[in-house]
């Protein structure tokens, strides 16, 4: 069972970039948390795989990769509003592909009013 986890992971990784790429725009690269970090979120058209760790509340969560964890805050005055959970499901454990997100200097945070969710998957435990 451990083994299928990877070898989903990398067939959904794939699936999104074959999807970007057929849609015309720029190939995105898949960064880590540290490297989008390290570049204060300047990383042109980029994606980041991360697992929900824990949900706080329904508008705020910490998610996490291989190199570090971001607060992944939920909506904004111009997006719609993605809930982390809620009295139906709390979505500990599921992946996001996310596209493009914005730094936030003050904070060193993801903010979901700039970034894309292109896939939710559920975590296999």
């Amino acid at each position: 069972m451990k083994k299928a986890i990877p070898v989903f992971l990398a067939a959904l990784l794939i699936f999104v970039s074959i999807s970007c790429c057929a849609l015309g725009e720029e190939e995105p690269k898949f960064v880590t948390i540290q490297e989008w970090l390290e570049a204060k979120g300047e990383c042109g058209s980029c994606l980041l795989l991360l697992k929900i760790q824990e949900v706080l509340n329904p508008v705020l969560a910490v998610g996490a990769d291989e190199t570090g964890t971001v607060n992944l805050y939920s909506g904004g005055e111009n997006s719609i509003i993605l809930e982390f959970g809620n009295e139906e499901r709390i979505l500990n454990g599921y992946w996001m592909v996310i596209a493009n997100p914005r730094y936030n200097l003050y904070e060193g945070t993801i903010e979901m009013a700039d970034w894309t969710l292109l896939r939710l998957v559920p975590g296999i435990e």
